[in-house]
């Protein structure tokens, strides 16, 4: 009887601690969602964005390499600039669309990967990533943008 007692103790506390982790997921979800959410309305003027994603996942630049912070955030695009502004940050990374050399889908970027498409920009000499959801409908939006 005590064994089953402790497998029952045992599956109680797996199914709490299950739960907690889902629940504070599902908070900190939602609060980088509306955190976004009042950066783009505050940053942006009404009919200016033309695609954005609250819940962008960066993966950084080429350049630096894994010594940087990644994380998710709100990218946004617009008819002169992408914009990205990751949950916590001081600042924005801001990439004119003039700088743009080049945008493709890769599956993973600075050795990481989430198995999912990823969306890539090269920048002068350098490239940049994030998981967004409709990678290739960035991608498709982004290009019609660029200069031929």
């Amino acid at each position: 009887m005590t064994i089953l007692l402790l497998v029952l103790l045992i599956i109680v506390i797996v199914g709490v601690v299950g739960g907690v982790i889902a629940l504070t997921i599902v908070f900190v979800t939602g609060r980088v969602k509306q955190s976004s959410a009042r950066a783009v309305e505050a940053t942006f003027a009404p009919g200016e964005v033309l695609r954005s994603d609250p819940m962008a996942n960066f993966f950084g630049w080429e350049s630096k390499g894994g010594r940087q912070i990644r994380g998710n955030g709100a990218l946004v695009l617009t008819g002169q600039r992408l914009w990205f502004r990751r949950a916590g940050a001081a600042e924005p990374l801001e990439i004119p669309l003039s700088a743009v050399t080049g945008v493709d889908i890769v599956r993973s970027h600075n050795g990481k990967s989430v198995r999912r498409d990823l969306l890539r920009v090269a920048v002068q000499g350098d490239s940049v990533a994030w998981w967004v959801r409709e990678p290739a409908a960035w991608e498709g939006h982004l290009r019609s943008l660029l200069p031929r």
